[in-house]
């Protein structure tokens, strides 16, 4: 009989520490689901915010693909401009020549009108 109530003694005891190993055992398990759970929520605000960030690029992305086709454009007119004023300056030299030939020209008739007139002056003072 001592023998049955050792015996039931060290199962009692067995157990008593079978039973807090499993206590032990849930408390970590609960401790690591709080745990999975703490990370499972980071990683879903990471994901969000990077979700939110990635909005952010396309948007700012879109704008200097719109900001970069005005520049092309306004690059473009000004190369348009430039080429007009290149045009204007030509034509200008050219007008300013040809005025520049005119005056000449003019000056030359008007010492020739000058000579005729005193010739005629002189003729008709003759007669």
């Amino acid at each position: 009989m001592e023998r049955v109530k050792n015996m039931t003694k060290k199962l009692m005891e067995q157990t008593r520490e079978a039973k807090e190993r499993i206590d032990s055992v849930e408390k970590s398990i609960e401790e690591m689901k709080l745990k999975l759970e703490e990370e499972q929520s980071e990683k879903e605000r990471l994901i969000a915010l990077c979700d939110e960030k990635d909005e952010e690029l396309e948007a700012v992305t879109a704008e200097n693909e719109e900001d970069q086709k005005l520049i092309n454009t306004l690059e473009l007119e000004l190369e348009n401009n430039m080429r007009v004023i290149d045009s204007n300056k030509n034509e200008l030299h050219n007008l300013e020549q040809e005025k520049k030939h005119k005056d000449n020209k003019h000056s030359e008739l008007q010492k020739k009108m000058d000579v005729f007139i005193q010739e005629c002056m002189e003729m008709s003072e003759a007669v």
